[in-house]
């Protein structure tokens, strides 16, 4: 069950929730003719389910950052976990369905990564029935 199918780099920022894409062309309104992508702009990889698991391999670079912003599928915008860079590097797995991550200082203000860093997700073949 901890496994994935297929591993791909995560960048600070980026929404990879599943997307639902709608694929008709009528005028109708909600149909069900679509598909999920696991990326709000576009498609992160070539597995369908969502990112399940991350790993931070390398945070040696993203002074000034302190802090790392992680958001669950399910999470809003204002309600998110905040984890001490030094805590991730020791505990460097979080086993979650990720929306999103972001470098912050201590208040949780979004502070770009001052250099190189690794990250990397974990996906499934296809999205699971319950999450």
């Amino acid at each position: 069950m901890e496994s994935g199918v297929e591993l791909i780099n995560l960048s600070h920022g980026v929404d990879y929730a599943p997307t639902n894409i709608s694929t008709d062309k009528r005028n109708i309104g909600r149909s069900t003719l679509s598909y999920w992508q696991i990326g709000e702009t576009q498609q992160y990889g070539h597995a369908r389910g969502p990112i399940f698991r991350v790993d931070f391999v390398d945070l040696s670079g993203v002074s000034p950052a302190t802090h790392i912003k992680v958001w669950g599928i399910d999470n809003i915008d204002s309600d998110a976990a905040i984890f001490p860079v030094t805590y991730i590097s020791t505990n460097p797995q979080l086993p979650v369905y990720l929306r999103k991550f972001e470098f912050t200082d201590s208040s949780g203000n979004t502070v770009a990564p001052g250099g190189n860093y690794s990250a990397i997700g974990y996906k499934k073949r296809v999205i699971p029935i319950a999450w």
